[in-house]
């Protein structure tokens, strides 16, 4: 039977026709599947070839213009292009580590220095955000009084003469900064919440 005879009754659902159009097409398939660069992926290769056999037998329309056998050669080529493409990608994307062999797999952590604590950093950046988020909700005065004293440990004279008040003006301005301070982060953490 012609060959275009047999892709309209495959499409028709004629199963030996359909049969009959995958066995012309196996040395296609092949030829394209097996090749040099192709050989790590030669299976999936294979399936992504037939696939495009069997889309090519479902989508073939003659009104086209285009040979059948031109038309599946095309769908073969550049389905397992594709693969080979998304393979590529995947395959440069994977970068051996320092100081790792070939067939020798390297944690990611053993790169970090030993002395690195990812969690503790972690929580250190979180609450000084949280903490500088409290002191920008202090009033004026006991703001500049805190990031005087406290953040850039200045004196407590230094800050009264920036300021123009007292000694003891400036240790009661900490003190009640202090403590609205404490009540601003009471339960920072989830477990002293719940």
């Amino acid at each position: 039977m012609e060959l275009g005879q047999l892709v309209k009754a495959a499409q028709a659902g004629d199963k030996q026709a359909f049969q009959e159009v995958c066995s012309r097409f196996t040395g296609l398939v092949k030829k394209h599947a097996n090749k040099p660069h192709l050989r790590p992926i030669v299976e999936e290769a294979t399936a992504q070839g037939w696939l495009a056999v069997v889309q090519a037998v479902k989508s073939y329309d003659e009104k086209c213009g285009v040979h059948f056998a031109g038309y599946v050669d095309s769908k073969v080529k550049f389905a397992i292009w594709n693969l080979f493409k998304k393979e590529r990608r995947r395959w440069q994307e994977e970068v051996l580590l320092e100081g790792a062999a070939e067939d020798e797999e390297l944690d990611a952590f053993a790169q970090l220095p030993d002395k690195t604590n990812v969690a503790q950093e972690v929580e250190l950046e979180w609450l000084s955000q949280q903490l500088m988020t409290a002191v920008a909700a202090l009033p004026d005065k006991q703001r500049q009084v805190i990031l005087q004293t406290v953040v850039e440990r200045g004196t407590l004279k230094d800050a009264a003469v920036k300021l123009g008040i007292t000694v003891q003006a400036v240790f009661n301005l900490r003190q009640r900064g202090v403590a609205r301070l404490k009540t601003l982060c009471a339960g920072m953490y989830t477990s002293e919440r719940g």
